[in-house]
């Protein structure tokens, strides 16, 4: 089949995807749509080539250095080779930053590919003190704020119920950036996972499914049902610890700084609940020189969260169990 080329552009990263299934490729544009870029002349900072075939046995490593999870790794230099079990296969060179991705599997070969972009280009973004945390990320009336909320804790429908109401946008409702040492966030929409119902009364042309092997399937809303509702950047203003409290209704208080800093430690600095491969993101050898790396990074964001939890306006969320009545109590918030 003939090789197709996918262009992007996170913030000046550049990431060249190639395939070939063209399936596979038009569904990562529809993910990362924001960030769709001409194809650029030169060598791009990032390059995973995708192939949908049966990973070959004979470059599958007999021998793992180490696991996680359903991945067995192995390190040979630069050169990270990732066997999931034996359906798919990802050499990366960590040094060169290009990779192979094999799978026969299109679902598979599409949500490995998605994560893999997301772990390269996330930590190319960190370098450049842009960092992603883990979070609902609004603007209201032209400022910026974060809901820090777990996997799973409402984050995309609260969004959804967000941009039906009138001065509020969506940097992104899983990921979006901070920058400027903690004084601003930046858009880092991709497209908005919900479970059950939460998608009807969206039209079908914006809605896909998104097959996930360890967290069920989602249905996804592409970026071009809210695109003009995305502000590119926004001063930041609030920072909601969120959660749930198995009531109706919703219950919204001040919050302290420290306990803000402390859960931007686990969403921001340690980056809990943000889409990656952690198989791509954990030391390499020499390992001493790759923890240095990592703590480089971790610094950088711990210094971005105690200033943004020091400077911006804290609460406490807990969420109710109806979502209109969650953004009423919101909106409330901010403009009080």
């Amino acid at each position: 089949m003939p090789t197709k080329t996918l262009a992007l552009d996170f913030y000046g990263t550049r990431v060249a995807l190639r395939g070939d299934d063209e399936g596979v490729l038009e569904e990562l544009g529809r993910d990362f749509a924001y960030f769709l870029a001409p194809e650029a002349r030169g060598r791009p900072d990032v390059s995973l080539e995708l192939k949908r075939r049966a990973p070959t046995p004979e470059r599958v490593p007999k021998r793992a250095h180490w696991r996680w999870r359903s991945a067995r790794i192995n390190q040979k230099g630069p050169l990270r080779t990732i066997d999931y079990e034996g359906r798919a296969l990802l050499e990366y060179d960590l040094r060169e930053e290009r990779g192979l991705l094999t799978c026969d599997d299109a679902s598979l070969l599409h949500e490995l590919a998605y994560l893999a972009v997301l772990s390269r280009a996330g930590e190319r973004m960190d370098r450049a003190d842009l960092h992603r945390v883990h979070a609902l990320g609004f603007t209201f009336q032209g400022k910026g704020g974060l809901l820090l909320l777990p996997s799973g804790g409402g984050k995309s429908k609260l969004g959804l119920e967000l941009l039906r109401r009138g001065g509020f946008g969506l940097l992104s409702d899983d990921t979006p950036l901070v920058k400027d040492g903690g004084r601003a966030l930046a858009a880092f929409p991709l497209r908005l996972g919900l479970r059950g119902e939460d998608w009807r009364g969206i039209p079908e042309r914006f809605l896909r499914p998104f097959h996930r092997r360890r967290f069920g399937d989602k249905q996804v809303v592409d970026l071009d049902y809210f695109r003009g509702q995305v502000p590119a950047v926004a001063p930041l203003r609030w920072i909601l610890v969120g959660s749930r409290n198995g009531a109706p209704g919703p219950d919204l208080k001040p919050c302290s700084a420290a306990r803000t800093a402390a859960a931007l430690a686990a969403n921001l600095v340690l980056g809990l609940g943000t889409p990656q491969v952690l198989e791509l993101m954990a030391p390499c050898a020499p390992y001493a020189q790759g923890a240095l790396r990592l703590a480089k990074i971790a610094a950088k964001r711990a210094a971005c969260a105690a200033r943004a939890a020091a400077t911006a306006r804290c609460g406490r969320f807990r969420l109710g169990s109806d979502v209109r009545a969650n953004a009423a109590a919101l909106e409330s918030f901010l403009v009080g």
